[in-house]
């Protein structure tokens, strides 16, 4: 109780003296993959009558990025600071609330959705045959839905899940070993969910518009040594579309050639424990949904130290060719137990547009000014390579 009187103490004296950032200008983007993105999930302030989740997505499309990551499960309501509503089905929340639809209508071409689930099942314990047709037809309806409502719009949804060993390893206890019960019943609510996914593509006329399915990891160095995980116990076993790395064990307290050479091999090991499976749209099939590193305003210098990681994370990602990787985040959502905040946003609580915020924005303007002209000269847009070596030369002059 002590700590929380603190941390309301703190974060509301941070919003009363706030200047409301105002929304850069926004400019026409390129069709093309930036690679590069921000998160949007939840956040502990906002400057407007809007609610959280808009405002983020309204910054996040100013700054310069064609790609939104959103929660859209349980609690996300209560995150967002939205109305909430008695939905029993992912669907259902969906069409409850107009603030989700709002952000995807807006153009992002690559929008990356948190779905877990709003009915009953409580999947650790066991999956039955009525619990498995619940969880089937909660991502077949939703997949369909988005099928029909954003057809030849040009848009990719991928739909995913947070970090899935956490949700394995309760309280955040790496050492444990997960019962088998618990990696049989995760294996088989990701198998409901892609063929659901699946099925819905299948079964549905849609055309120019993508949706695919992604498992969520952390503990990938702890599948490397051996050890029970869903990257070596249950990857193996989903024949699904992507898989997103939260990436912080590998990244901290390591150079710029330790990370690199973390994250190649781990992203060569999950590659390898994938099943093969066609008509994907990224040579790769992993990515990065989460990396980010903490400041302290006390400390000046930890916020160039946080510069230059991130900096030095973005250029990595495009040196081992993701098809996607996304900082952590655009509201800053961590805070220690006295209410500091670990200063991890783009827009920070004081309304303030962080060096790291410019770095992103200026990094989409030059990259779309460069395939505009490309495009205008060769009547097509670059490889990847040739983009990507492009992006590499841009960001190591920012």
């Amino acid at each position: 109780m002590k700590y929380f009187k603190i941390f309301i103490f703190l974060f509301f004296t941070t919003i009363v003296n706030a200047q409301t950032p105002s929304y850069d200008k926004v400019f026409d983007l390129e069709d093309y993959n930036f690679v590069l993105g921000t998160n949007a999930i939840a956040g502990k302030y906002q400057f407007t009558d809007e609610s959280k989740l808009v405002e983020q997505a309204k910054h996040i499309r100013a700054m310069g990025s064609n790609i939104l990551k959103i929660s859209l499960g349980k609690k996300s309501q209560m995150s967002y600071g939205l109305k909430k509503t008695k939905a029993k089905t992912t669907l259902a929340l969906f069409k409850s609330e107009p603030d989700y639809k709002k952000v995807f209508d807006m153009d992002f071409k690559y929008i990356f959705t948190w779905v877990h689930t709003l009915t009953n099942v409580k999947w650790k314990k066991r999956i039955n045959i009525v619990e498995e047709k619940k969880l089937y037809d909660e991502m077949y309806e939703f997949a369909t839905y988005i099928l029909k409502k954003y057809n030849t719009s040009g848009k990719t949804f991928l739909i995913g899940n947070w970090e899935g060993d956490w949700l394995l390893h309760p309280n955040f206890n790496r050492k444990m070993t997960p019962p088998k019960e618990h990696v049989a019943n995760m294996t088989k609510w990701f198998n409901i969910r892609q063929k659901a996914i699946d099925d819905a593509k299948r079964n549905t006329k849609h055309k120019n518009v993508f949706i695919y399915h992604y498992i969520e990891l952390n503990l990938v160095l702890k599948a490397m040594d051996g050890k029970t995980s869903i990257a070596k116990d249950v990857l193996p076993n989903v024949n699904v579309d992507f898989v997103s790395y939260s990436s912080y064990e590998a990244i901290k307290k390591r150079n710029y050639s330790q990370k690199k050479a973390t994250l190649d091999s781990i992203f060569n090991y999950l590659e390898k424990q994938l099943q093969y499976k066609e008509n994907l749209p990224f040579k790769r099939r992993v990515f990065i949904g989460e990396y980010g590193y903490h400041a302290n305003k006390n400390k000046p210098e930890s916020f160039k130290k946080q510069f230059n990681e991130t900096k030095e994370m973005m250029l990595v990602s495009l040196e081992l060719q993701l098809p996607f990787s996304l900082h952590w985040q655009m509201y800053n959502n961590e805070y220690s137990k006295t209410g500091v905040s670990k200063e991890m946003s783009l827009i920070n609580e004081a309304g303030e547009k962080r060096p790291l915020y410019y770095l992103h924005q200026n990094y989409y303007k030059k990259m779309n000014t460069y395939l505009k002209i490309y495009h205008k000269k060769n009547k097509q847009y670059p490889s990847k390579e040739t983009f990507n070596n492009e992006a590499i030369r841009v960001l190591k002059s920012l």
